[in-house]
């Protein structure tokens, strides 16, 4: 009898675990998608993540309710997620095909991803506090670094880690070459890094973000050093391999984004600096 009711009440578990998306899809709606590239977010809010987008004339399931300005949608089996009131149109409406100049209103009238969903590229400046190991001891100097930034989902690889890479140029050698030796010393670097980023919202403009990951460098100096009455010149190349940590802040402007950071380097020595990149939509 006790076994009865185990197996009765398992099959009831069930019955209810089946029916239940049914049941509530039930009180669902039809509606049809009248923008192209219509966002589909996570969460009802426009600073969730993107997880789909839908083109235009689409129908789909959706609630009667909403919440906010969001109505919840199926896009798919299993997927489902949160679309704008102003995206959706209820029933099945025959949308019928845009023309050109209609096209350029909507692509104008679409609505923009969030900022932390969206790519940039750029240049950088960077102003780092040099410093290596050298003629005997530790040596520093700001240096002014010039390069380029990308950021943001899917930039070297697909998936949902948000990234930031910068490669990094540096000509002249450090000053303090010339002032111990005397003579005059050239050469460059080279830094590169690839970081995986912790991003918080703050406002659909701005963003908050730290995070870490691999450094590269590479620097060639020709030093002249005085040998009695002549001086020698050789040269000095050095490559390691570290880490970097960064935090910053970014904001948004149309389709440009401003980002201030500061930064720890982690090689051979240790060391500072602070970057301003212009990144471009992409």
């Amino acid at each position: 009898m006790f076994g009865l009711c185990v197996l009765n009440r398992g099959l009831s578990v069930l019955l209810i675990s089946l029916l239940f998306p049914l049941i509530t899809w039930a009180q669902a709606q039809q509606a049809t998608i009248i923008q192209d590239g219509a966002l589909i977010y996570q969460d009802a809010d426009f600073d969730a993540p993107v997880i789909d987008t839908l083109k235009r004339g689409q129908v789909h399931s959706i609630s009667k309710g909403k919440k906010g300005p969001f109505y919840k949608i199926r896009v798919k089996p299993g997927i489902v997620g949160w679309i704008a009131d102003t995206d959706v149109k209820l029933g099945v409406v025959k949308i019928a095909p845009a023309e050109k100049n209609e096209g350029r209103l909507d692509k104008k009238e679409t609505r923009k991803k969030p900022f932390f969903a969206t790519r940039y590229r750029g240049p950088t400046l960077d102003f780092i506090n040099y410093t290596e190991d050298t003629l005997g001891q530790e040596r520093s100097e700001f240096m002014t670094f010039y390069g380029v930034k990308f950021n943001g989902y899917n930039t070297l690889f697909d998936g949902e880690i948000y990234t930031d890479g910068n490669i990094l140029f540096s000509f002249g050698a450090p000053k303090y070459y010339s002032d111990v030796t005397k003579k005059s010393a050239d050469g460059f670097i080279v830094m590169a890094d690839f970081l995986m980023q912790t991003v918080l919202p703050q406002s659909k403009t701005m963003l908050f973000y730290y995070g870490f990951g691999p450094m590269f460098k590479y620097s060639h100096f020709t030093i002249e050093v005085p040998s009695g009455a002549k001086s020698v010149s050789y040269a000095a190349d050095d490559m390691t391999l570290g880490a970097l940590f960064d935090l910053g802040l970014a904001f948004r402007f149309e389709r440009l984004s401003v980002r201030a950071d500061a930064k720890y380097y982690w090689e051979r020595t240790r060391y500072y600096g602070f970057g301003l990149n212009l990144g471009w939509e992409f």
